[in-house]
This record gives structure tokens, sequence and C-alpha cells, in this order.
């Protein structure tokens, strides 16, 4: 049997076990709200294998091989922000969502200021952010495409109507039940290939290929650095689907522990690529930033190979999955039931659900074929959403002086900058984060000078998160 026959006969095999658990997890999404929240039946491993797998499929395993082929030990940094990430995350969000029973941050913000524009600025740009997320995963998707010579075209429009099926199945926690799947199979497959690389004298090979100052983790400039970095760590206080997998914990402990563990295979997994990536770049110099994928096709067993690509692309899927099941919230979930038809009705609302994935699925798969860098496309996504929304999220969580107006100045002047900058109309230092600072500057500004009297739900909420990240750490201390 050919590789290629038997990638497409493994293939076919992962999605029939995916759509296995899919239609088992329907149970779970007999309403919208389940659909979003996944019943709030999430374990500990659900947990972990959807916070590892959002990162690990494309990010951690195709960008990180494809930075440490140019950077060498520095290209780390990406899967070092990942677990950092999650580290925030269990320490600073988890108590304060889960408590406050969010399934969007538009709930929060209905509480904390008293108008609409908030709401909509986070609801409205979120699905842009998705959709440049969804973009990188198939970004991913379209490197393994062209290695084997498929149309990336035909190959992505193939991809995203197949995870569009999936999404429809079983919501949120169907793309929770694959990843713990898929995670497994990508670490058992990664290990596979690590010990393939040092049996095969790939270490040596490794360090007589590349200079000295690739082994240093530190020889990148502090803008790449930080376009690694710092959306990356940043965005998962604002993210909606960080907010929708912390909802759907069992407990409250099943969110802080789950987002805590899953920074240890991050970490770990994200060095073992960059030794693989570096492997993968000095036996085949010529292919750029499809190293990983010939290598696999040359330096492993093709059912290694098959089973490793399979699930990377599987994990692509369940990982964009994800995405689209937060656009659903942000969409149906904050605008439709909050603005536009209070009263719809679970059909309506299913409806909707279908025709949002549809589009926010054409647009994934446009950013996928605009973009050939997957690290690149998910800093844009995580840029724009920065830039409108943590500094009025953050402001109004640990300073209740905060006000509407200020909320409202801060996101109109941190889009608008992020725009500038993405567009080229200006250069600003560390374009990746930097329009969180005139933001932060305008919300500080603004509030001073106009009045707001927090309500009784403001003092709450804020209390709630001020105290988290003090008592997290007390416990996980002692």
């Amino acid at each position: 049997m050919s590789l290629y026959t038997l990638i497409i006969v493994t293939f076919i095999v992962f999605m029939a076990i995916n759509v296995i658990i899919g239609l088992r997890g329907r149970k779970h999404a007999s309403t919208t709200k389940d659909f979003l929240t996944a019943s709030g039946q999430s374990g500990i491993w659900f947990i972990i294998a959807s916070a590892v797998g959002a990162s690990i499929g494309s990010g951690v395993v195709i960008g990180t091989t494809q930075y440490a082929v140019k950077l060498g030990v520095a290209g780390a940094w990406y899967a070092i922000a990942c677990g950092l990430a999650c580290l925030v995350h269990a320490f600073v969000m988890t108590r304060f969502i889960y408590r406050n029973k969010l399934v969007s941050f538009s709930d929060y913000f209905k509480r904390r200021y008293d108008s609409n524009f908030i709401i909509l600025l986070y609801s409205g740009i979120g699905p842009f952010a998705c959709a440049a997320s969804m973009g990188g995963q198939l970004v991913a998707a379209k490197a393994i495409f062209q290695a084997f010579g498929i149309d990336p075209t035909i190959g992505l429009v193939i991809t995203a109507a197949v995870m569009l099926v999936y999404t429809m199945f079983a919501g949120l926690w169907g793309s929770y039940a694959t990843a713990v799947f898929q995670v497994g199979v990508i670490i058992v497959g990664v290990l596979v290939v690590g010990i393939s690389m040092f049996t095969q004298g790939g270490i040596a090979e490794i360090h007589a290929f590349y200079p000295a100052e690739k082994f240093d983790l530190f020889n990148i400039s502090p803008e790449l650095w930080m376009m690694f970095v710092g959306p990356m760590v940043l965005s998962v206080l604002v993210d909606q689907t960080s907010v929708q997998r912390a909802a759907s914990a069992k407990t409250e402990a099943t969110a802080f522990w789950g987002h805590l563990l899953s920074c240890i295979p991050l970490f770990l997994f994200g060095w073992l690529m960059v030794y693989i990536g570096m492997w993968s770049g000095a036996e085949f110099p010529d292919a750029g930033g499809n190293a990983f994928i010939v290598m696999l096709m040359n330096k492993v067993s093709p059912i290694v190979c098959a089973v490793m690509i399979c699930a990377i692309l599987a994990a692509i899927m369940s990982t964009a999955s994800g995405a689209l099941v937060a656009t659903d919230a942000l969409v149906v979930h904050d605008l439709y039931c909050g603005f536009i038809n209070k009263n719809a009705t679970e059909k309506q609302q299913k409806r909707l659900n279908l025709i949002v994935n549809i589009v926010v699925s054409v647009a994934a798969v446009v950013c996928a074929l605009a973009f050939t860098n997957v690290i690149d496309l998910l800093s844009v996504g995580y840029t724009i959403m920065l830039s409108g929304t943590l500094v009025p999220l953050l402001g109004g969580i640990i300073w209740k002086r905060g006000t509407t107006k200020g909320a409202a100045a801060s996101a109109a002047v941190g889009m608008i900058t992020a725009l500038l900058s993405i567009f080229g109309v200006i250069t600003v230092p560390f374009s990746s984060i930097f329009p969180v600072l005139p933001g932060a500057v305008t919300y500080i500004v603004v509030s001073l000078c106009t009045k707001h009297a927090p309500t009784e739900n403001t003092a709450k909420v804020a209390d709630v998160v001020m105290a988290s990240a003090s008592e997290k750490s007390n416990n996980a201390a002692n």
C-alpha cells in the first residue's frame, strides 16, 4: 500500500471515529445553551485536552517547526507562550468566569457598563477574531496539502466542510470529546518521531548543521518575541473559547486545575517540536516551511507518518470547531438573543447557528488562502480582539472608578490604532500589543473626567476576580 493510500485510509478512519463521538454527544447539544457550554459536564481531561488541542495541532506542531527551521531554539517561544496563557487563565479568570456563570464576556459587560456599545463591540469583532483563528488552523492544513501536491483550495474547502458538518452534531461537547482522542494520538506520534530522531543521529546532525547562535533561546528580535508572547498571553483574558471552556467545567476546581495542568504538555512538546523542526530543516533545507511534513514522509515509517498527518488534520478541525461554537455564542447568544429577538425559539437559534457557521467557515478559508504562516495569522486575530476589549474588561474588573464613557473611548482608540497599524497607515513598536497602551491611557483619562456610580452587580463582579488570583496562589503554594 502506498503512503498516499495509507493516509487516505487512515484519514477516513479518523473521521469515522470523530463522527461516532459526535453522534454520541448529541444529547449534550439538545438546547442552544447546552450546545455552547457542553451541558456543563466537562471533566478535567476534557479541559486539558481542549486547552492543549487549541494550540498543539497547528501552532505548536506546524507553527513551531516552521519557525524552528529559521530561528532554531528561539522558535519555542510560541509554545512557551501557549503554556503561560494557560497559567494566566487558571489563576486570573477561571473563578471569575465560573462563579459569574458567564457564557460570554458580554454577560459581564451588561453588568458592569450601562451601555450596549461595549457589548456590541465585543460580540461584533469577536467573530472576525474567531475567523482569523480558524484561518490559522487551516493554514496548517494547507501546508500539509501542498506537501502532498494536493490543490490547497480544494483541500481547505473539504476540510472546512467536514468541520462544519461535525460541529453541528454535538457542539462544544463534541469538540472537546474528539480533542481527547486527537491530542492523545498526536502526543504518542510526536514521541515516536522524537525517538526516531534520536536513534537516527538527529541531534548530532542538528548541531553540525546549525550555527551556535541558533541554540540560544533569546536569539530573537524584541518585535518577533513580542509577536509570539504578548498577544497569546494577553488574549486568553478576552478569548471567547476560553470563557466557554471554563464555563463548561463540572466544577470550579476542574476549570482551574484543567487549565493549570495543560501548561505541562505545551511546555514539554514545544521543546521537542523545536528540535524535530530543526532536524527537519537540517535533513531537507530546501523544503522551507514544509520541512516537517517532508521529514515525516521520508524519515519515519509510513504508518507513523499517516497517523501523525491525519491526527494533525483532525485536531485542526476540532480546534476550528471550537472557534465556530465561540462564534455562535457571540452572534446568537449575545447579538441575536440579546438585542434582536430576546424571545427566540430553539428552532430559530439553531437555524441562525447554521447560517453563522457557514459564513465564518467561508471567511476562514479565505483567510487561510491569503496567509502562509500559522502564527502570523493567529497573531492578527489576537491583536484585533485585544485592542478593543482587553482594557474595558480588565479596567472594569480592577478599577471600580472606570466609567462607561471611558470604556467606549478606550475601545474605539484601541481598535483604530490596531487597524491603522495592520493596514500599514502608521508604524508603531510592538504592533501586536501596542494598541492596548493608548486604549489604557484613554480609559483612565476619560473615566477621571466622567462620573460613574458602580452598581451592586459591578462591585460583586469586581470583588470575585480580585480575590481569585490571591486565593488560587495561596492554594497552589500550600
